[in-house]
């Protein structure tokens, strides 16, 4: 990438102004006519990814989502045979996307990695703390023949079910690292903790601190990020021995559990950084 935007660089440097205007409208021309619009803002600079929804857009997304205006939908179906004829006798259960968001998600994310590859960490940052976050309402399909599940799905849960295009490791390494590169100074503890907080959401549950080896970071970041998963952890195996140990199975327990395997995996990539 380095060498290909010396070698773009080096050929602007060639090109009169007449010439950059015509290659600009010549790429114009091939555009298809639902890219020309946001054409036109990255030309102005209102945008900084053309096909990336605007920050209103964005913003408002989330607000319907909240609200549930934006939601999923439930849909299971008993099958006596499966498409082969073979006996199956059982429930088939997926969720589907009746308003399209899936997509703009998708454009969303695609468009938070290229601004990191542009260096816009803060803007970055600040789209994928919103979005990552999201909890969407389920509601049951028209056609579903039960419905029980009521609970918030989370990207992580579209992830699972392929309802996004993207990785689910590029979002949170992307989140990450933009995060920690928004601004130049951070105070040590603060950083710790809000990293220790996007290392914990669902849609970072396939990466670890390790990624941040490289990046310009405070001293002591990764001693003082270990020591806060290692109280949340020792608060987390506190609960589940004091109001758990006697519960065989409930969706709170099955959720702490989770928790406290993550902070386990989280704490013992800290201490290999470490090197404890």
């Amino acid at each position: 990438m380095h060498m290909f935007i010396e070698q773009v660089e080096e050929q602007l440097r060639r090109m009169s102004g007449e010439e950059k205007d015509k290659w600009i409208l010549c790429q114009a021309r091939l555009l298809a006519e639902s890219e020309q619009e946001g054409f036109l803002l990255s030309l102005s600079g209102e945008k900084k990814v053309g096909y990336m929804p605007s920050d209103r857009e964005i913003r408002e997304f989330c607000e319907k989502v909240d609200r549930g205006e934006i939601y999923v939908e439930y849909e299971a179906h008993y099958y006596e045979f499966d498409d082969d004829g073979r006996y199956m006798d059982d429930w088939l259960v997926w969720h589907n996307d009746p308003l399209g968001a899936m997509d703009f998600l998708d454009k969303v994310f695609r468009g938070c990695h290229d601004l990191v590859i542009l260096s816009e960490y803060k803007e970055a940052a600040d789209i994928l703390d919103r979005v990552c976050r999201l909890r969407f309402q389920v509601r049951e399909a028209a056609d579903s023949e039960d419905f029980e599940d009521e609970s918030p799905f989370t990207v992580e849960d579209l992830l699972k079910e392929n309802m996004l295009s993207v990785n689910g490791s590029d979002i949170g390494e992307d989140w990450a690292r933009a995060f920690v590169r928004k601004r130049d100074q951070w105070d040590c503890g603060e950083l710790a903790a809000a990293m220790a907080d996007i290392f914990l959401e669902p849609v970072c549950g396939a990466i670890t601190p390790s990624i941040l080896a490289g990046e310009k970071l405070p001293d002591q970041f990764f001693a003082r990020m270990g020591e806060i998963i290692d109280q949340e952890l020792c608060r987390g195996q506190d609960t589940l021995e004091e109001r758990f140990s006697n519960t065989n199975f409930s969706d709170e327990k099955m959720a702490l559990e989770k928790r406290v395997e993550r902070l386990i995996c989280l704490k013992s990539d800290i201490r290999s950084i470490c090197g404890s």
